[in-house]
């Protein structure tokens, strides 16, 4: 082989759809698994004897949980990028510690203490029985992060060997275990507890199958390598990302606050939950766009190509928006399958009517993080995380002047312009940078 030769094949190949398409199929399914898990909570909940109350309490003390502790979604993408020997393992896991020290110290604060009343009562505007509930949610939703740290290493050596298909199959691990979760907690627990408790054993089973297989990725792995990473390298990669990624439930916390402000605060927050899982059960597969771009584009012609498999997800999931939510499926989706009330159907109708448009905004706002994170350039990220939680709450706080408002329909108004000024700032971005940038 000529010296040519040699250059040519140290050169990786051109990233095609296809390759693509294997790559984040297996993750369609691992989230569309992990987004029914909540609607199947949904769907338990709903059949409470006081549904719009119990559905309000999970939805407020999810929300709130998980906005406050986003750092844990961070931990696919970090691994991603430092993630190179075993040792490594280790040194993140005590990162990731450090980061949610302060975050699960303010929950155990809100759980018990007269915070929560303040939280869930005065903010959310939840009855005293919805309060206790959400309380009780909460302190369970605390004994998740490991779990989610651990499961987060598991899913980026996955990844990174192109195992993207075990994924998938730890997430239906997670289902199974979540219907069991529903038929056996209530004969201790009761209301929002339950479905908090079921999702805990759900995360916690997925983890474990999902390290049954990594298990050989690490162990590939070198014990060591020559590395100048430190703990404050870590921060400088993470902070912005998970500023950004506190707003992904920082938007939907901020949104529940103003529609405790409503009239009906308690339908209005169980409206709009629910609207917000179904949302996020058919569109949620696209935030995958992140560790795609950032795992297989090698070479500035490759993004070309990830915009073009980008617009292509963009059709399919507009289209089938528009079957579920614009024909008469919709009606068997919510009243049939969700088992909504016919006053919570009919209140959360209006939102579901125009959930399409969030197809092309969510998208974009996917892929150019995963192109942002890739070349290591995440701080506009910090930025975009904070507007679109900025522009959430001035959407949101019209229901402050006009309390007879729909809730569910001004939530869903104002996450569609979140991911819209994510997608402006950080297309504005990649733009300066000429959309590729070798990684540091």
């Amino acid at each position: 082989m000529n010296q040519a030769e040699v250059g040519e094949t140290a050169v990786p190949g051109r990233l095609r759809l296809g390759e693509c398409y294997r790559f984040f199929v297996p993750l369609v399914l691992m989230v569309e698994l992990n987004m029914i898990s909540k609607s199947v909570i949904h769907a338990f909940l709903a059949r409470t004897e006081t549904p719009s109350t119990t559905l309000a309490a999970f939805n407020a003390s999810f929300t709130f949980y998980f906005a406050i502790t986003s750092a844990t979604e961070v931990t696919v993408l970090l691994c991603l990028s430092y993630l190179k020997s075993r040792r490594d393992v280790a040194r993140l896991l005590a990162f990731m510690g450090l980061v949610l020290v302060l975050p699960l110290g303010l929950v155990m604060l809100v759980v018990f203490t007269d915070a929560g009343a303040t939280m869930f009562g005065e903010w959310f505007g939840l009855s005293v029985q919805g309060q206790h509930e959400a309380r009780q949610a909460a302190a369970f939703l605390a004994l998740s992060a490991p779990f989610l740290l651990f499961r987060g290493i598991a899913f980026a050596l996955l990844m990174m060997d192109r195992r993207t298909i075990i994924i998938t199959a730890s997430t239906f691990v997670r289902l199974a275990s979540l219907g069991v979760s529903l038929l056996i907690l209530p004969l201790w627990l009761k209301g929002a507890a339950i479905g908090a408790a079921a999702l805990v054993v759900c995360m916690a089973s997925e983890a474990v199958f999902a390290w049954i297989f990594a298990w050989r990725s690490f162990v590939r792995l070198p014990a060591v390598r020559e590395a100048r990473d430190t703990f404050f390298g870590y921060w400088g990669f993470a902070w912005p990302l998970i500023i950004n990624g506190s707003a992904e439930m920082g938007v939907i916390f901020v949104i529940n606050l103003f529609l405790g402000r409503l009239g009906e605060a308690e339908l209005a927050i169980a409206a709009f939950g629910v609207v917000h899982g179904l949302v996020s059960l058919l569109m949620a597969p696209l935030r995958n766009l992140t560790q795609s771009a950032q795992t297989l584009i090698k070479r500035r012609e490759d993004v070309r190509q990830m915009f073009i498999f980008t617009s292509q997800l963009v059709a399919f999931f507009a289209l089938v928006a528009l079957v579920l939510f614009e024909t008469p499926l919709r009606h068997w989706v919510l009243g049939d399958v969700m088992g909504l009330t016919g006053e919570l159907e009919a209140y959360a109708t209006p939102a579901l009517t125009i959930a399409v448009v969030l197809a092309p905004f969510w998208s974009a706002a996917a892929l150019f993080r995963g192109l942002l994170a890739r070349a290591r350039t995440t701080r506009s990220l910090a930025v975009a995380g904070t507007l679109r939680i900025a522009a959430a709450a001035v959407a949101a706080s019209i229901t402050l002047a006009h309390p007879e408002l729909n809730g569910a329909l001004v939530g869903i108004g104002a996450w569609m312009l979140s991911y819209a000024i994510e997608s402006a700032i950080s297309g504005w971005r990649l733009a300066r940078l000429g959309w590729y940038v070798e990684a540091g």
